[in-house]
C-alpha cells in the first residue's frame, strides 16, 4: 500500500510540476511524513492522508478576489458590510465543501463557517 501511495505521490508532484512549468510558476509540491499520515503542500493546497495512506482532507487558502460567486453570494447576503480578507476551503470524503470566510468591518473582526446555503459565526472579536 505505501508504494501505491509514494506511486501516486510522485505521479503528483510530476503533474503540479509540469503544470506549473507551462503556468509559467515554480511552485514545488512538499511532501510532509508525520507519525498520523503524510501531507503534501503545494502552493495554496494541502492534502492529508492517513497513516493507512487514505485521503482525510484538502484544504486550500485563498484570497478574497478568488471567492467563489456562490459563496461570496451568500457571505454579501448575510455581512454586506463586512470586508471579506481571505478564506479556506475544507474539502473531506463524504462531505460537502466548507468554505471558512474572514470578515471584518471598522468595529469587529468575524469568522464564519459556509456550509451549503447556511452561515455560522465561529469566532467574532471587537476591535478595541
Amino acid at each position: 500500500m505505501k508504494k501505491i501511495f509514494v506511486s501516486a505521490a510522485f505521479a503528483l508532484i510530476a503533474l503540479l510540476s509540469v503544470h506549473s512549468a507551462f503556468a509559467g510558476g515554480n511552485n514545488i509540491a512538499n511532501i510532509k511524513t508525520i507519525d498520523k499520515g503524510s501531507m503534501i503542500v503545494y502552493g495554496n493546497t494541502t492534502i492529508a492522508f492517513n497513516k493507512n495512506n487514505q485521503w482525510v482532507y484538502t484544504l486550500q487558502h485563498f484570497s478574497a478576489d478568488n471567492l467563489p460567486k456562490n459563496v461570496f453570494d451568500i457571505v454579501r447576503e448575510n455581512y454586506g458590510g463586512y470586508y471579506i480578507s481571505g478564506m479556506e476551503k475544507i474539502v473531506k470524503p463524504g462531505f460537502k465543501p466548507v468554505f471558512i470566510v474572514h470578515m471584518q468591518d471598522n468595529t469587529s473582526v468575524r469568522t464564519v463557517q459556509v456550509r451549503g446555503h447556511e452561515t455560522t459565526v465561529t469566532e467574532e472579536y471587537t476591535r478595541e
